[in-house]
């Protein structure tokens, strides 16, 4: 058993010179730490034979697909990539470690590719609502940050595919989108997705995409820019910084677009590229105001 780190040691005695512990919390703490045992090394090295095996697993069966994609019947295909996700999740309930989120997101993405291919009428739909289902089921089953971007981009093909389905314009994309943004959004706010960050960030590509769908010039920056503040104000609420980057891009793309719009279009690209430059330091510099810690008198 060996003894704690001296920055260690130092910051017990600090708190209980500040009376936050007392000695005998202290010593308890002392051999918390001390007798927490590291990870052993044969799980490290479970978890990267882990890796290497999801990744092998991944490479054979693209190779598969690229080789002899065409030479597959269509129920062949269906059924390849079926077989696939059922063993990456298979091998993810197995293993349960670090690995187990990496295999359940892979086993949505080749689970939605399955169900694009199955129903090739609808694949957008068809591939979004399975590659979602199996994101969700898996993160449920096993929180992992990976199942999350997963699961925003099968989503926002789900909402592609409903909105052709129901054969509305391409603008009722944006809705859509922005519609899921907001969804993610309260999903984060009310805690069901524990890695706050990435799903707020999720929200925040979301709401920017989305935005720039209206066929009216005027309504796509005004809303990109609505997206923008909004990712700004959750940022001075959360202090989540990718909140503060989504917005920063927001501005970034709103300011050009307006100009452009308002000037007829007569201003050429290099100005525009000019006015995105000046726009993204301006806000960056901003943005590294607000986010840098206070500092006491």
């Amino acid at each position: 058993m060996s003894g704690l780190a001296h920055s260690q040691e130092r910051a017990l005695g600090e708190l209980v010179s500040a009376g936050t512990l007392s000695q005998q919390e202290a010593d308890a703490v002392r051999t918390a730490l001390t007798e927490a045992e590291p990870t052993p090394v044969r799980r490290r090295i479970a978890e990267v034979v882990g890796y290497v095996g999801a990744a092998l697993l991944l490479a054979g069966a693209a190779l598969v697909v690229g080789s002899s994609w065409d030479s597959f019947s269509h129920a062949g295909r269906v059924g390849l990539l079926i077989g696939v996700t059922v063993v990456l999740i298979g091998a993810a309930v197995a293993l349960r470690n670090r690995v187990t989120g990496v295999l359940l997101a892979l086993g949505a993405v080749t689970g939605g590719l399955a169900g694009s291919v199955a129903f090739d009428t609808h694949p957008a739909l068809a591939g979004g609502i399975a590659g979602l289902v199996l994101a969700a089921a898996g993160y449920a089953a096993w929180p992992a940050v990976f199942a999350l971007p997963v699961a925003g981009i099968a989503g926002a093909s789900a909402v592609i595919g409903l909105v052709d389905l129901a054969g509305f314009a391409p603008s009722w994309i944006g809705a859509g989108l922005l519609l899921l943004a907001a969804v993610w959004a309260l999903l984060v706010a009310c805690g069901v997705i524990r890695h706050r960050a990435v799903g707020a960030g999720v929200a925040a590509a979301l709401a920017l995409i989305g935005a720039q769908f209206p066929e009216h010039a005027f309504v796509q920056y005004a809303t990109t820019l609505v997206v923008a503040l909004l990712c700004f104000g959750w940022y001075l609420a959360d202090r989540m910084p990718i909140l503060l980057i989504g917005g920063v891009i927001g501005v970034t793309i709103a300011v050009p677009e307006a100009v452009w719009d308002w000037t007829g279009g007569a201003i050429n690209g290099a100005v525009l590229v000019l006015i995105a430059g000046a726009v993204l330091l301006l806000a960056g510099g901003i943005g590294l105001r607000v986010h840098r810690p206070q500092r006491d008198g």
